[in-house]
């Protein structure tokens, strides 16, 4: 059985500071392993350097890596069902096309001639798109991903959200997994005190050389 909560954070500056950075960090693992995976760099070196490259614990490392795989594996898994969905869209593009070009349907919004014009160039686009994600199939690769979402990269590229904004978008995420055989979760844990619930996290970046435990923060 597994629990879900649910919790709204109200940290001072201080901590808003320290969980902003590590999660910076975290996300930054999460790109640069990612990028490194998709050039065929394996798990175990990757779990074996990044502590060293971002001065991190190695489950927060581990954990990054995990994730990285995982956007991996899921965009190679939706891959059939973006090339069916396209190809979809294809058919229901060329149909209106005849529909259009035969008399049976007439455009509602703009005369015949642009309403065709828009229609091939929406369907060259489409089998632009589906010839991409076939090569991909074909070659077990995956198409681009842009973290932070490409609605978000377009906002950015158009000057509707600041740089500021776009690199919290990128920014935002922190992720620990439990161990039963440490009980429980080393980096992240669900405090219960004084009737308020609380995270005490694991802070390894403002560890000082020499130290055997990193601070904590809630």
């Amino acid at each position: 059985m597994k629990t879900v909560r649910m919790i709204k954070l109200h940290p001072d500056a201080i901590t808003k500071a320290y969980l902003d950075d590590l999660m910076r960090v975290f996300c930054s693992m999460k790109r640069y392993a990612f990028n490194r995976l998709t050039e065929g760099v394996s798990v175990g070196y990757l779990n074996k350097t990044m502590p060293s490259i971002f001065k991190v614990n190695k489950r927060y490392a581990e954990d990054a890596v995990l994730l990285a795989q995982s956007i991996i594996n899921s965009q190679k898994e939706l891959l059939p069902k973006r090339i069916e969905d396209t190809e979809t869209k294809i058919q229901k593009t060329e149909r209106k096309v005849h529909d259009y070009e035969s008399g049976k349907k007439t455009p509602k919004k703009v005369d015949l001639k642009t309403s065709l014009i828009g229609l091939a160039m929406r369907t060259e686009k489409l089998q632009a798109k589906l010839y991409d994600l076939k090569r991909h199939e074909e070659e077990g690769t995956i198409p681009t991903v842009i973290f932070g979402g490409s609605k978000n990269f377009m906002k950015r590229m158009e000057g509707k959200i600041t740089n500021k904004e776009w690199k919290d978008l990128r920014t935002n995420e922190l992720y620990a997994r439990g161990d039963k055989s440490k009980k429980g979760n080393l980096n992240i844990r669900l405090v219960h005190r004084d009737g308020a619930f609380y995270l005490d996290i694991c802070d390894p970046i403002r560890q000082k050389e020499g130290k055997r435990k990193a601070p904590r923060f809630e």
